[in-house]
């Protein structure tokens, strides 16, 4: 069996490899995905904010469909009239969130010209069927005969057409103060490096390129956004939010990205992007920010002025159809559209709360502080000091994470310092629990030798007390010996004699046990006990004369046995005294003895030699004698004198005891 002792050396041995695996996991970013989870939370937790007031986003939403209008992907000649319509309200830029890569195929044109006579039935028209309006003037019919509704239904225009009508928006946008950036894409594969930029006639209209593309998380989640990309020369292409910001700022974007990944306006804001990416400080879920639907602002029957002068206005399409709507930290059940994904990341831009994260190597530092004091507190020497302090600790860094994420915008790693909290902490106290039931089932038998099981129990409950040191306590003393011993043992073989003597003792510290004696030690044939200790009880003398009486009858179940091996009957005395001595544990920190010392302790031995004089098996003092009158039969055998004392001793012989 492992020494308590080493056990506790175990301690410093599994410290460091469970430090030092806890700082690798963390190295090697194991602890991301649940650092994911909990950024959710903090989210979440935190609760929505207001969005800046200079984002505005026009959406193709699942209520224009609902009412009529065409399936998606629109015609562009209509997606050319939104934009004529947004440019007319006085946005600062235009962002569109749409790819127009590549030429159109023939379809229904909806040119300036015939546009305005259709814009207010514009869903019914495009129904195909006919539509009759009260007017002043009387009947008015839009429907096959008409020039507008003929000329979109029948699809007769060119595909050049659409996309001329397209293009010319674009054109009129920037001509008229309004910066346009047009949707582009990174294009990366096997042995493919490139960006996928609009059709010509589109891309030479004056609008910049802003890239769209978007990439989840290893969880499938959208939680950054990546503000930059390379084309197939090796030139950098920025976000759409990233451009949408720098044309309403008025900065020039540099030519690449600082080392680092950060990207610095000229003129403007930096945007912080360690590794190329940032994490978006979401605002809220879908709906935050201010939306307006494509249908309300193609009729124009209101004026949007108010509503998207001077902002930067994403054009977009939030409908399910579209399969552009992924989960965020925010959205929950109700996924976001990537339009709004990019206004939230130009709204992060826009208010400079980029999230900041501790570097690796603080997050390493911090497990292994975590770890170590986790580990000091599994092992405080109060356990509920201990667990307190474990939860305060947990308190701190939850709190601490929490508070500087919602108040500071910076994202310490939880994860990671919570499993060296939980693993340094389970794993001491784990050990300590260890530790402290070997110390207990040695405790327990090597107590269990000299003491009642009831006793052991209750000094296994407060071991502070039985540490080193004694202390002052009246208690009563008892001395036995068989008379005679020591002549037979001389008769005897060793053998013989050991195995009388064991007999004896089993029997006679059964005896003691029942009685609440504590066996201090045994001395060959003779046994020292005491009462009152470590289990105090005040009836201790009564306990003390009824464990003699009982010690000497019980002889009799020894007789047989003992005269079988030696001609001598078996004979005891036992002598009492009741007085202060100093009990404890005695010694030294390497070994100690529970015992007991003092004068009353020797007069007690004085008095177990003169049993044989006087013939008696059970002597006691004037002093016990006080205390166990009311319960014995006494025979007085008058004072006499001890060696070594000055005063003489009252001596009384038991006859017995009362039941």
């Amino acid at each position: 069996m492992l020494k308590a002792f080493s056990l506790k050396r175990l301690f410093l041995v599994y410290r460091l490899p469970l430090t030092i695996v806890l700082c690798l996991l963390s190295g090697l970013d194991v602890f991301r995905q649940p650092d994911l989870f909990f950024l959710d939370r903090a989210f979440q937790w935190r609760g929505p904010r207001d969005p800046r007031p200079e984002l505005a986003i026009v959406a193709i939403t699942q209520q224009d469909f609902e009412r009529g209008a065409p399936r998606w992907p629109w015609p562009r000649s209509l997606m050319a009239r939104l934009i004529d319509q947004v440019s007319s309200h006085g946005p600062a830029v235009i962002a569109m969130d749409i790819l127009y890569t590549e030429r159109s195929n023939t379809e229904s044109v909806f040119t300036r010209d015939q546009f305005a006579e259709i814009q207010p039935y514009l869903y019914h028209v495009l129904s195909g069927e006919e539509l009759r309006i009260q007017t002043r003037e009387g009947t008015k019919v839009i429907g096959p005969g008409d020039a507008g509704f003929d000329l979109i239904s029948s699809g007769a225009a060119s595909a050049k057409a659409q996309d001329s009508e397209l293009a010319g928006s674009v054109r009129r946008a920037v001509d008229n103060g309004v910066q346009v950036v047009l949707a582009a894409q990174t294009v990366t594969g096997n042995r493919v490096v490139g960006l996928s930029k609009p059709y010509p006639e589109l891309a030479e209209a004056g609008g910049s390129l802003g890239l769209v593309g978007v990439r989840l998380d290893q969880d499938g989640v959208l939680r950054r956004y990546i503000p930059f990309g390379q084309d197939k020369e090796g030139r950098f292409v920025y976000s759409l939010a990233l451009e949408a910001v720098a044309k309403l700022q008025g900065a020039d974007l540099p030519g690449r990205p600082l080392a680092g990944g950060d990207v610095q306006l000229v003129g403007g804001a930096r945007i912080k992007a360690p590794g190329g990416r940032f994490l978006v400080n979401f605002r809220g879920g879908p709906g935050t920010y201010p939306t307006w639907q494509a249908g309300d602002v193609l009729r124009g029957a209101e004026d949007f002025s108010s509503r998207l002068k001077d902002k930067i206005v994403f054009i977009g399409v939030t409908d399910p159809s579209s399969e552009d709507l992924l989960p965020t930290p925010y959205s929950g059940t109700q996924r976001m559209a990537g339009v709004e994904f990019h206004a939230a990341a130009a709204d992060t831009i826009l208010s400079d709360s980029f999230i900041g994260a501790t570097p690796g190597y603080q997050r390493i530092i911090l497990v292994a502080l975590v770890a170590i004091a986790a580990m000091a507190l599994g092992r405080f020497p109060r356990p509920l000091y201990g667990f307190g302090g474990a939860v305060l600790l947990l308190a701190g860094l939850t709190g601490g994470w929490f508070g500087l994420f919602a108040g500071a915008d910076y994202l310490l790693p939880l994860a990671g310092p919570l499993a060296a909290l939980i693993f340094g902490y389970g794993v001491a106290l784990a050990d300590r629990v260890g530790v402290e039931q070997l110390e207990k089932r040695q405790a327990r038998s090597m107590l269990s030798r000299y003491l009642p099981p009831d006793i052991v129990k209750e000094m296994l409950k407060n071991p502070v007390d039985a540490q080193l040191g004694s202390k002052r306590a009246e208690l009563s003393v008892l001395f036995s010996d068989i008379r005679g011993f020591t002549s037979l043992s001389e008769k005897l073989d060793p053998e013989v004699v050991v195995d009388l003597l064991n007999q004896y003792l089993t029997v006679m510290t059964e005896i003691i046990f029942r009685h609440g004696g504590t066996v201090d030690k045994f001395e060959g044939d003779g046994i020292l006990v005491f009462f009152g200790a470590p289990q105090f009880h005040e009836n201790h003398p009564e306990q003390a004369v009824r464990t003699a009486i009982e010690m000497r009858d019980r002889l009799d179940e020894l007789q047989d046995l003992w005269q079988e091996r030696s001609d001598e009957p078996l004979r005891i005395g036992v002598a009492i005294h009741t007085g202060e001595v100093m009990v404890g544990n005695i010694g030294s920190s390497r070994r100690m003895d529970y015992t007991v010392i003092g004068d009353t302790v020797n007069l007690a031995a004085r008095l177990q030699d003169l049993t044989k004089e006087y013939g008696a098996s059970v002597l006691i003092s004037g002093a016990t004698r006080e205390r166990v009158k009311h319960m014995s039969r006494l025979r007085s055998l008058g004072s006499v004198d001890i060696r070594g004392r000055q005063q003489q001793v009252d001596l009384y012989e038991v006859e017995g005891v009362s039941r």
